[in-house]
């Protein structure tokens, strides 16, 4: 008996002994850093960059960004914020930040490799624990759902009606789908246009549109105008876009919308309104039939939003492969080009509550070399295209305007064609898109048509009708590679001039408002009229909805 309880009283010390063994092990520090700074490469978006890393023996102590060509205010943006991260959790194994995965991913490779270098712990390579906090309530007059131009436009309008504004973003990035644009705002030019442009719309529509509608949008562009010039923003130049010979087309400085949306976000933080990033708004609240606020969910936990009024501004859903294919089935295979969060919530959101919706199976389509290329740049190439043919040779019709070209490439029925063009207009003897097309393996060229159409593997005299259809006589010939594909949705919440989100009823909803890509259905048919529409027509929208919902929460 003693034996045994000895026996036991041994294998008792014998784990204690593992065990403090075990804790002992598990407690040692990591093998420290050599300090230092360490040099990588980065793989960007638009070409390679340095970056440099400074470390002591256990912490990262600055990260350095080379000179790069991310686009300014997204990649760029991101990759400070990526910077950060690492650096307040010392590891470079934080989440990308949303809207600029590609140029987080490249600066996550190019920081990895430095650490490397410098002999870090494995823990400086995982994803640092973050705990939620407890589900926080905040109370606001307006709250509003999404931060591109349409969000920005409402927050300050409603700002400026005189009520406590909280907008809330999903993404890490301010700007939406205008971010990513060329920073195109579509107006009327003068009183007197405004009723040409309504018919141009009507028009291209098919008369498949709200007149009512459209005609609140052109009575109300110059005002638009004026309230991005007040904002900061500054135009390069005025020009026709779509079909419509009219110059409407406002062209911001640098042609780019980071000059549109860092503008309005500057003035709506100098208004007072609180801009909450990475907080993705789920769930609409009701009281007695009306909206009064919002529950969202960030990484550092769930907030409940009471508010007078919510406004909908949270994009369009190019992004779902799930409500393209209920939507806009002819477009389910189309990569999208525009902000990777559309991917619909916002509607979702409204329809929850009893909102009625407006789709017709159109998208804004758009033509590209390949979308998913690394550097997005490569998918202008597209745009120097005379014509287009079949994969054999065949003449599909000549190249006008980008979503006319979509629509023309859809019916074809094709997921692949081949943009025609030679070397007219070309200082040099060459053309720049069809050369740059063949340096990357997405083209031919060759000094007859004969020639082009055999390296193509396509009909020689198919592709010579094409040719004389177009009127391409200047050699060297090219053929490029071109693909649909959308950059914006076109659909959603049905609303009315005051941007209020209507019910199956027509009648509004009250407290709902939306504008912008989530409620665009009754300005379009199947086909986008004309450049900068969709951030005319957001802009336009989101000062209404700001305007009348601060108006809703004063009565």
């Amino acid at each position: 008996m003693k034996k045994k309880a000895l026996c036991l009283v041994l294998a008792a010390l014998l784990a204690a002994t593992v065990l403090a063994g075990c804790s002992q092990q598990a407690s040692e520090p990591e093998a420290a850093m050599k300090a230092g700074t360490y040099k990588a490469t980065a793989p960007g978006f638009y070409g390679d960059f340095e970056v440099s890393v400074t470390v002591d023996e256990k912490s990262i102590l600055s990260i350095d960004i080379g000179e790069n060509m991310e686009t300014t205010g997204i990649g760029s943006t991101g990759l400070e914020l990526m910077a950060e991260r690492m650096k307040e959790y010392n590891t470079a194994g934080v989440d990308a930040v949303t809207g600029a995965t590609m140029s987080s991913a490249a600066l996550r490779v190019a920081v990895t490799d430095c650490l490397r270098q410098a002999g870090a712990p494995e823990s400086m390579f995982k994803a640092p624990e973050i705990k939620k906090e407890a589900e926080k309530t905040i109370d606001t007059d307006v709250l509003v759902i999404g931060a591109g131009a349409a969000g920005l436009s409402a927050s300050i309008t409603a700002a400026q009606g005189g009520a406590k504004v909280t907008l809330i973003e999903k993404q890490d990035i301010i700007g939406g789908t205008t971010v990513l644009s060329a920073g195109i705002v579509y107006a009327a030019l003068d009183e007197a246009d405004m009723p040409k442009m309504v018919d141009y719309y009507m028009e291209r529509a098919n008369g498949n549109a709200s007149r009512e509608m459209l005609t609140y949008f052109a009575e109300h562009s110059l005002e638009t105008i004026a309230f991005l010039e007040d904002a900061g923003v500054q135009w390069m130049m005025t020009a026709p876009a779509g079909t419509a010979p009219e110059p409407r087309a406002r062209f911001s400085v640098g042609f780019t919308g980071y000059t549109i949306t860092s503008a309005l976000e500057k003035k709506a933080k100098d208004l007072g309104v609180t801009i909450m990033t990475g907080v993705k708004g789920t769930e609409l609240i009701t009281r007695d039939g009306a909206v009064v606020g919002a529950k969202a969910t960030s990484a550092a936990g769930d907030y409940v939003f009471n508010a007078g009024a919510v406004v909908l501004a949270t994009g369009g859903f190019d992004a779902s492969p799930e409500m393209k294919s209920q939507y806009a089935p002819d477009s389910t295979n189309d990569f999208p080009l525009s902000n990777k969060g559309n991917v619909g919530e916002g509607i979702q959101m409204g329809m929850a509550v009893g909102a009625d919706t407006v789709f017709k199976g159109g998208m804004i389509g758009f033509i590209c070399v390949d979308a998913t290329l690394s550097n997005s740049g490569q998918n202008s190439l597209a745009f120097a295209s005379k014509c287009f043919v079949k994969k054999d040779g065949t003449f599909l019709g000549m190249h006008i305007d980008y979503p006319i070209s979509h629509t023309l490439i859809k019916k074809s029925g094709e997921s692949l064609v081949y943009g025609l063009m030679d070397s007219t207009g070309s200082q040099d003897g060459t053309n720049a898109s069809g050369e740059t097309a063949v340096s990357i393996g997405r083209g031919f060229k060759a000094d007859t048509i004969e020639e082009l159409a055999a390296a193509a593997g396509m009909d020689a005299a198919k592709l010579a009708d094409a040719a004389g259809q177009a009127g391409l006589t200047t050699a060297p010939y090219y053929l490029v590679e071109v693909r649909p594909t959308t950059i914006g949705s076109m659909g959603g919440l049905k609303t009315n001039t005051k941007a209020e989100v209507l019910d199956k009823q027509g009648n509004p909803i009250p407290g709902l408002y939306a504008a912008g890509e989530v409620a665009n259905g009754d300005f379009y048919d199947v086909e986008y009229p004309a450049s900068g529409s969709s951030n005319g027509l957001a802009i336009t929208f989101g000062r209404a909805a700001g305007t009348n919902a601060a108006e809703y929460v004063r009565k």
